[in-house]
């Protein structure tokens, strides 16, 4: 079982004699967790949302880190027709969005909207969350690996091994989400989001017996079209397929909140996810 370091928040406050400013710095304490599967992360968002950049900067800031198994998927609601349905899922997690920013981790087992007011307190959130997911029991124990072939133009071919480990059967859902590394939509601000769903490889229904292995292939073609979309000018050297798969058990949360509304939906927990780009 791999360990991975988890770390802690140090805040430093510094106030001139003029002006009152705000410094954070992250301060990282080694602590040895096992981590029981790779983490995954949906990012619901809009191109007009004015603290999105926030949520943006951060969960990119914690990939970047390499601190964690750790994935995440942009869907950019006013912008992306399969990010948008996503966002409104009734098959394996219905989320019904109605504010943004808003992270589901793991298929919605936590949640966290909207975003602190920086991005250093943002990413601090966010990791307590990753790493509550992370030391989160699967379903069953499942191993993946994926491979994506650029076979031309604007079409690919993803392959993901799934393996279960575990000794009950498994039945759940597989996504292979075909990302943009720095997307064409950008956030408020200006700067492109990244790893922004433009479709699916595979969305399909997996059963899968103890100790047995699968291997499940789809394809993608950018020219074709996708909801109302086409995406004729995708390149090989800015495209991943983050593949996540979450098993059938529905588990009841809340989201987002307010006198008036209480957002109520089904999870379906992730147990595994992996990444891979065009060879």
């Amino acid at each position: 079982m791999k360990k991975y370091i988890i770390t802690g928040l140090i805040i430093t406050l510094l106030i001139a004699s003029t002006i009152q400013a705000i410094s954070f710095t992250i301060n990282y304490d080694p602590v040895e967790v096992d981590f029981t599967h790779t983490v995954f992360a949906e990012q619901c968002t809009a191109t007009w949302c004015p603290i999105c950049p926030f949520a943006n900067d951060a969960l990119h800031n914690i990939y970047q880190s390499g601190d964690y198994p750790f994935y995440y998927v942009t869907l950019v609601n006013d912008k992306s027709d399969i990010g948008r349905e996503r966002n409104r899922d009734y098959s394996f997690g219905i989320y019904k969005v109605y504010a943004f920013p808003t992270v589901y981790f793991d298929g919605g087992d936590t949640n966290f909207i909207g975003s602190k007011s920086t991005v250093a307190l943002t990413e601090a959130e966010y990791r307590t969350l990753i790493e509550q997911e992370g030391i989160r029991t699967p379903k069953q124990p499942i191993t993946m690996e994926s491979f994506v072939t650029w076979d031309g133009d604007t079409k690919i071919t993803v392959m993901v091994n799934i393996t279960n480990d575990g000794k009950l059967p498994y039945f759940g859902k597989i996504r292979s989400y075909v990302t943009e590394i720095e997307s064409r939509w950008e956030d408020s601000t200006g700067t492109p989001y990244q790893f922004a769903l433009l479709d699916y490889a595979i969305n399909k229904i997996v059963l899968l017996m103890p100790k047995k292995a699968k291997t499940i292939t789809g394809n993608f073609d950018g020219a074709a079209n996708h909801g109302n979309q086409t995406f004729p000018d995708i390149t090989s050297d800015n495209i991943m397929v983050i593949s996540a798969i979450s098993h059938w058990i529905p588990h009841y949360r809340l989201g987002y909140q307010t006198e008036e509304y209480t957002q109520r939906y089904f999870a379906y927990f992730v147990d595994q996810a992996t990444a891979a780009t065009p060879n």
